[in-house]
């Protein structure tokens, strides 16, 4: 279970950040591990600053995890779904697609092993197997698609110049793509500045 923090007091330092922001930094706080993983997002703002977000819903984010930077999009609520492919469009630009084989599994358990009669490299393909196989099913159910390197970087650099952000999710087996638009302002640049991502080293 996790918990969420929000940034009030750094926000309130800066000046930036008002209550009628679309984004905003927050921080989310693995209760077993004590990791923090800082992230900037949208979603419904509440007077008291936190952020809430709706089940069924996507929203993009930002993320910062150590000196790693990733750009996609996450499921809102309580109760997240699988995200899938994704697609941004950022005014004009011609769209990114971040597909879910690109999003880290920084939390994933370690296949189980099995107790095999092998020889050591027959024994050996199987562990890899497994393990990739774990791998593929994290990422294709992960709650959030996102990439990382050059990559988002040039993705939120494109974001920063910007004034509209237009994405959707491409899912296989869906009726119809999940879209969505959000107001691009000088909140997002604000809101990266308090999880330590300076806009002007992109």
């Amino acid at each position: 279970m996790k918990r969420i923090i929000t940034l009030a007091a750094a926000a309130l330092a800066l000046g930036g950040c008002a209550s009628g922001s679309v984004w905003k930094a927050t921080g989310t706080t693995d209760e077993f591990t004590d990791k923090t993983t800082m992230m900037v997002t949208t979603g419904n703002f509440t007077p008291g600053n936190s952020i809430v977000t709706s089940s069924l819903k996507f929203y993009p984010v930002v993320r910062k995890e150590g000196n790693d930077i990733y750009v996609g999009l996450m499921s809102g609520g309580r109760f997240k779904i699988p995200v899938g492919t994704v697609q941004f469009r950022i005014d004009q630009n011609e769209a990114w697609t971040i597909t879910p084989q690109e999003t880290p599994v920084s939390m994933m358990p370690e296949a189980p092993q099995y107790a095999m009669n092998l020889p050591p490299e027959q024994a050996a393909i199987v562990k890899n197997a497994q393990a990739q196989a774990m791998t593929n099913m994290a990422q294709v159910m992960s709650p959030y698609t996102v990439t990382g390197g050059d990559k988002a970087k040039k993705i939120l650099k494109q974001m920063l110049a910007g004034h509209v952000l237009k994405f959707r999710t491409v899912g296989i087996n869906q009726a119809a793509s999940t879209t969505g638009e959000v107001e691009i302002d000088q909140s997002l640049a604000q809101s990266l500045m308090l999880i330590g991502i300076d806009p002007a080293t992109l």
